[in-house]
C-alpha cells in the first residue's frame, strides 16, 4: 500500500531546536511568564469560548462516521487503508529498543529511530483510518493493542530534540514535532471510537496526551515561557506543534473554557510569531519543502479552528496570508521544476493539497491545484489531515475559486524583501530556453545556508513539449540531517557553507554567517527584453580582511522566438589600496560530463548540460587576466551530503588588487 508520506518525511527532516527545561510550577517560573500576552490570550479565549460546543460533540466526531465512510469510498481510498490495516492485524505491536533511541547520542544519526518510530505509530493510524472508512468493528481489538503500545513508548519526542535523553529517562517533559503530531492522531482515534474501544485504553491515551503534550503547553504559556521554545518561534515548529496540540485538545478536552484557551493561544502565537517567519511579500526562507510542511500544518490548525468554532475563528485574517499562498506557485521555474534554496530537496514542489485548500479558502484562483487535490480527488493522506482539512466540507467540496485555467507564471516573480527573483521567458518559446532563480538575502535566514548571491540556471524545454529540465548551474539543496547539522559545526558541511554554492571565494575565504552578512540590491532594471539585478555582497565576506567591495550582477537576456536567451553573471571584487588577494567564481553542477577548455586562459569555456559557460576576467583598467580552472566534488567524503555536485572553480592566476570575473551562459 502506498499512502502519501510527505508529512512523515518532512517531520524526519525538521530543524532541531533548543529544548526547554524541566516542567515545573515554581515561583521563579511564574514570574518569568509574560503577563501582558497572557492577558491578551485570556481575552481572546473568552470570545472563542462562546463559539464552542459542549462535549462530547467535539472534534472528529462532529462530521459523523457516515461522512468518513463517504470520504473513503472515493478513488479506492478505503481499500488502500483497509489492506494496510489487515497487514497490521497479522502481526503484534512492535517495540522500539532503547539502544535505537540512544543511537543519536552515540553517532548523531537521527533517521534510524525516527523511521522505526513512524512505522510503529503508523500502525494505529492505519487501523483508525480503516475502521473509520469500513465501520464493521473488526479493527478495534488490534487498535486497542496498538494504542497501548504507543502509550508505553518512553518518549514521543524525537531523540534529536531530547537533550541528553532526559524525556526518555523520565527526568523532564517537553513536546516537539513528533509528540504533538502523534498526540493529534491519538486524540482523533479515541474521539472517533470512544464507545468501541476499551475504556481503560481510552483513559490511558488521554492521560498520556495530557502528560506529554497538553499540560507542558499550558505551563509554557501561563507560567514558564522558557519551557517550550517553539511556542514563540517564527519557524515551522510553531505551526506544526500548535496544530498537533490544538487538534489533540479539541478532540479530548471536555471543558469549553480549556479548549478555548488552546485555540486562543495558538491564534495569538500564530499572529505574533509564525507570521513573522515570512517576509511581507510572502517569501519563505526555509525553502519550498518547509513551506509545504510548516504552512501545510498551519492549514490543519486553520481547518480545526473553523470546525470547532463554526467558522467564527478566522486564522486566515492575517495580512500576510495572501502573499504566503502566492509564494509556492511563483517559485515555478518551468516544467514542474521549482526554485530551491536553503535546506530543501532539489525536487521540492508545492504540495497540491496545501495550495488547493489555501487557494479555495482565500479565493486565490489556483484552480488547477483545487481540481487536482479537492473534491472528488481528495486523497485522505493521513489521519491528522483527514481529521482537519478533510472535515471542512464547505471548502473541500465547494466551488473552485478560479477560472479553471492552468496557472501561468509571469515573466518575473520578485520577492524584494528577501532579495529573491525568479526570471522566465514570459511567452511560449519554440526551443529550450533559459530560466533562472537568484537571491541576495542574508546568512542568518531560517534553515540558513551561506549562499548570498546563489542562483539556479536551467534550460527549460519548449513550452509545447514535455521534457526534462537541463540544470546548468544550481543551488544544491540541503544535506541529510545529523547531529552536526544543527550545531556549532553546521557550516562544516560543504552543502551548507558557500563552497557548495555557485558564489565567489575571496582571498581564500568562504562567506561568513549571520544576518549582517547580506546581499543588498543596489541596482535593478526590468524590461521585456532584459532583467538586470546588482547586489553588494561585501558584508558576506567578513573574513576577507582587506576586502574593499564585492558586487555581483545578474543580467538575464530574455528568450524570444528561436533565441534561447543569454545569462551573464559579473563579480566585481576589489581590495583596499595597496592590498591584493585571490579571487574566484564557481559553477555548481550535477552534470556528469563536464568538459573544460582552458587552452586560452583569458577565456575558459565550460561545457555543461545543454549550455556553455564562457568565463573571462579583467582588472580595473580593463586588461585581461589569466584564469585557472579547477574541479572538486562537494561533500566528497561527507556522508551527510546525499547529493555530491561538481564545483568548477575559475580562479584568477595570482593575487590582484581588483578583478572582474564575468561568466556568460549560452545554449549549445
Amino acid at each position: 500500500m502506498k499512502i502519501r508520506t510527505r508529512r512523515w518525511i518532512l517531520a524526519a527532516l525538521a530543524v532541531v531546536g533548543i529544548v526547554g527545561t524541566v516542567v515545573a510550577t515554581s515561583t521563579a517560573a511564574r514570574a518569568a511568564g509574560n503577563t501582558e500576552e497572557l492577558r491578551e490570550i485570556e481575552k481572546r479565549a473568552k470570545t472563542i469560548e462562546t463559539y464552542l460546543q459542549d462535549a462530547p460533540a467535539i472534534g472528529a466526531r462532529t462530521a459523523g462516521l457516515e461522512y468518513w465512510r463517504e470520504l473513503g469510498s472515493r478513488n479506492g481510498i478505503a481499500k488502500r487503508w483497509i489492506n494496510d490495516a489487515e497487514k497490521v492485524c497479522a502481526s503484534e505491536p512492535q517495540e522500539l529498543p532503547e539502544e535505537l533511541y540512544k543511537e543519536y547520542y552515540r553517532n548523531g544519526n537521527r533517521t534510524h529511530y525516527q523511521d522505526a518510530y513512524h512505522r510503529v505509530v503508523r500502525r494505529a493510524e492505519a487501523l483508525t483510518m480503516a475502521e473509520a472508512f469500513e465501520g464493521k468493528g473488526r479493527f478495534v481489538e488490534q487498535l486497542n493493542k496498538e494504542l497501548l503500545n504507543i502509550c508505553e513508548i518512553k518518549s514521543w519526542v524525537y531523540p534529536a530534540h531530547d537533550d541528553k535523553a532526559q524525556v526518555y529517562d523520565g527526568k523532564r517533559m517537553i513536546s516537539d514535532l513528533g509528540s504533538t503530531t502523534e498526540a493529534a492522531k491519538l486524540a482523533l482515534a479515541i474521539n472517533l471510537f470512544e464507545e468501541k474501544l476499551d475504556p481503560a485504553v481510552v483513559a490511558r491515551v488521554k492521560e498520556e496526551i495530557e502528560r506529554r503534550v497538553l499540560q507542558p503547553y499550558e505551563i509554557a504559556v501561563k507560567e514558564d515561557t522558557k519551557l517550550l521554545w517553539w511556542v514563540r518561534t517564527v519557524n515551522n515548529w510553531n505551526a506544526v506543534c500548535h496544530a498537533g496540540t490544538v487538534v489533540a485538545a479539541l478532540n479530548i478536552v471536555e471543558s469549553k473554557e480549556r479548549r478555548a484557551f488552546f485555540l486562543a493561544a495558538a491564534d495569538y502565537f500564530s499572529e505574533k510569531y509564525f507570521m513573522q517567519g515570512f517576509t511581507d511579500d510572502g517569501y519563505c526562507s526555509e525553502g519550498m519543502g518547509y513551506w509545504n510542511y510548516g504552512f501545510g500544518f498551519y492549514l490543519y490548525l486553520v481547518a480545526a479552528a473553523r470546525e470547532a468554532t463554526g467558522n467564527k475563528l478566522d486564522l486566515f485574517r492575517f495580512e500576510k496570508i495572501s502573499a504566503i499562498i502566492d509564494y509556492a506557485p511563483n517559485q515555478l521555474l518551468a516544467a514542474d521544476s521549482y526554485a530551491v534554496f536553503a535546506d530543501c530537496s532539489m525536487t521540492a514542489r508545492p504540495d497540491a493539497i496545501t495550495v488547493a485548500y489555501a487557494s479555495r479558502l482565500a479565493k486565490k484562483g489556483y484552480s488547477e491545484y483545487e481540481e487536482q487535490a479537492l473534491g472528488k480527488n481528495y486523497g485522505c493522506a493521513d489521519l491528522q489531515e483527514t481529521g482537519t482539512i478533510g472535515l471542512d466540507k464547505e471548502i473541500l467540496f465547494g466551488e473552485t475559486s478560479g477560472s479553471g485555467e492552468k496557472f501561468v507564471a509571469p515573466m518575473r516573480s520578485l520577492f524584494d524583501d528577501a532579495g529573491v527573483a525568479v526570471l522566465r521567458p514570459g511567452a511560449a518559446i519554440k526551443k529550450p530556453s533559459f530560466v533562472m532563480a537568484l537571491k541576495g538575502g542574508h546568512n542568518g535566514e531560517l534553515h540558513n545556508h551561506n549562499d548570498v548571491g546563489s542562483y539556479t540556471l536551467a534550460l527549460a524545454p519548449p513550452s509545447d513539449k514535455r521534457a526534462e529540465m537541463k540544470f546548468v548551474s544550481r543551488d544544491p539543496g540541503g544535506e541529510v540531517y545529523t547531529a552536526r547539522t544543527f550545531s556549532s559545526r553546521r557550516y562544516e558541511g560543504q552543502l551548507l557553507n558557500s563552497f557548495g554554492h555557485p558564489v565567489p571565494r575571496i582571498a581564500g575565504t568562504l562567506q561568513t554567517t549571520g544576518s549582517s552578512c547580506a546581499g543588498k540590491r543596489i541596482d535593478a532594471e526590468y524590461t521585456d527584453a532584459v532583467d538586470r539585478l546588482k547586489y553588494d555582497v561585501t558584508t558576506a565576506y567578513k573574513d576577507a580582511k582587506e576586502l574593499k567591495s564585492a558586487t555581483r550582477e545578474f543580467r538575464y537576456e530574455r528568450p524570444r522566438d528561436d533565441f534561447a536567451g543569454r545569462v551573464a553573471i559579473t563579480d566585481d571584487i576589489r581590495f583596499n589600496e595597496g592590498k591584493t588577494g585571490a579571487i574566484e567564481t564557481a559553477l555548481i553542477t550535477f552534470y556528469k560530463d563536464v568538459k573544460i577548455d582552458a587552452s586560452e586562459p583569458e577565456s575558459i569555456r565550460v561545457d555543461l548540460d545543454g549550455a556553455t559557460a564562457t568565463i573571462t576576467a579583467r582588472d580595473a583598467n580593463g586588461a585581461s587576466l589569466k584564469l585557472i580552472a579547477e574541479t572538486a566534488i562537494v561533500g566528497e567524503n561527507d556522508e551527510s551530503a546525499r547529493s555530491k555536485p561538481t564545483r568548477v572553480a575559475l580562479r584568477v592566476d595570482g593575487d590582484v588588487n581588483a578583478g572582474i570575473i564575468t561568466t556568460v551562459f549560452d545554449a549549445k
